[in-house]
């Protein structure tokens, strides 16, 4: 399997047999608590230069909502839409992930995902069914996303984690 094939089950086996809904309205509270237990520097500071600090992935999941806001809405107006990709990396060092405040980045995330949670929760059967051709992963349904995103979540919620200890 490649990284990305890895990747992309691994973030699949989080949410399985689990209500990806669920798991994401949990994320805001979830994440919420993981920083009320971390200090200024320990939000701040890389496990390793190549990777993120707690408060540069806040600041990446609410980007990635951002996105995925984006994604379910013209799936459901345009099933069929072609989806691009994007570069996490340089959305990072162009927004500047590392100087935001952290207890913003959770604010605008959970802002963003309570607007996709709505919108979820408004959707007909058959607009669940909706899809769009992913640039990396190819047709994704709106359903889909949904689990992808859940795993997702889980997924950098379980790096938190760690880097807590």
């Amino acid at each position: 399997m490649t990284d990305t094939a890895d990747y992309l089950a691994r973030i699949r086996d989080y949410a399985q047999g689990k209500d990806p809904l669920e798991l994401q309205k949990q994320t805001p509270a979830v994440l919420a608590e993981l920083m009320a237990r971390a200090s200024d520097e320990q939000l701040a500071r890389r496990p390793s230069r190549d990777k993120w600090s707690i408060g540069e992935i806040l600041a990446h999941l609410a980007e990635d909502e951002i996105a995925t806001a984006w994604r379910y809405r013209q799936m459901v107006e345009h099933t069929g839409v072609e989806l691009a990709g994007f570069d996490q990396d340089l959305w990072a060092r162009i927004g500047d992930y590392a100087s935001r405040a952290p207890q913003e980045s959770l604010a605008l995330f959970r802002l963003l995902r309570n607007a996709n949670l709505q919108f979820l929760r408004h959707i007909t059967p058959e607009q669940w069914e909706c899809f769009g051709i992913h640039a990396e992963r190819g047709r994704i349904t709106v359903r889909d996303l949904v689990v992808h995103m859940a795993g997702h979540d889980t997924n950098h919620i379980e790096q938190i984690r760690k880097m807590l200890g």
